[in-house]
């Protein structure tokens, strides 16, 4: 193979990573700042093995979590409508 087509293949390759990062992140909902503290650095975090929860680093608020029932967008929704 030449130079040239290895070039050619790295950036198609590197284009198409973009893309799907991109389009991944476009998918899931923001995150409010958290209704205690304020802090608006929420994580997605895995508390436990296959349980994924939204939390809040400042001041350690562990709010809905994912689980079989439901979807981590689900539990972005109901973090963003605490009050």
């Amino acid at each position: 193979m030449s130079s040239n087509a290895f070039t050619q293949f790295d950036q198609e390759y590197t284009k198409r990573e973009d893309y799907l990062a991109n389009r991944k992140e476009d998918r899931r909902p923001s995150i409010d700042p958290c209704p205690f503290c304020g802090h608006d650095d929420i994580e997605v975090d895995e508390i436990e093995i296959g349980i994924i929860a939204i939390c809040c680093p400042e001041c350690m608020c562990i709010g809905p979590h994912q689980d079989g029932s439901q979807s981590v967008e689900l539990a972005i929704e109901k973090w963003n409508r605490r009050k």
